[in-house]
């Protein structure tokens, strides 16, 4: 069966989190269909916050500039270990969950924030929670949606790969 999702490698995540807290009051937030986005990348000529967040634009690939808020971070250094592009912040509101969709390229997704009641579910059948601490490539080409079913909301790195 073809692989849907793959963990990669074990990541810092006690690191992430820590600068990720001293940051936090700084980030500008994009509530996109009522979920709290903001990007780490952009497309030329756009907004470094909100070029990212939400639907993409056209070409995924498009979104390399680094937001200078990342700039020499544990962020910036993700990045380049993954050669993401359009990578963003996304948190999942308690009790709530994305529509069924496809991507055009596969992800890398970095749970930061997380609990066992926190989903990824593939239209195929394939339901998995992904713990934080690890690094996972997801063949996001294939239909999926993300379900949060807990009553905490969730945080997730998110950066496109090829």
């Amino acid at each position: 069966k073809y692989c849907m999702i793959k963990i990669i490698e074990t990541c810092p995540i006690t690191k992430i989190l820590d600068y990720y807290f001293n940051i936090e009051k700084d980030i500008i937030w994009t509530d996109y269909n009522g979920k709290k986005q903001t990007g780490l990348q952009f497309k030329e000529n756009e907004d470094p916050w909100a070029s990212a967040v939400g639907t993409s634009n056209g070409d995924e690939l498009a979104y390399t500039n680094l937001n200078p808020f990342f700039k020499d971070t544990i962020f910036e250094d993700l990045i380049n270990q993954y050669k993401l592009k359009r990578t963003r912040l996304m948190w999942t509101s308690p009790m709530t969950c994305y529509s069924m969709h496809k991507d055009t390229t596969p992800r890398i997704h970095i749970p930061m924030i997380t609990n066992p009641e926190c989903y990824f579910v593939f239209k195929s059948g394939i339901i998995r929670h992904m713990p934080a601490g690890l690094v996972y490539w997801t063949n996001t080409v294939n239909l999926h949606t993300f379900m949060n079913c807990s009553n905490k909301p969730r945080l997730h790195l998110i950066g496109v790969v090829i």
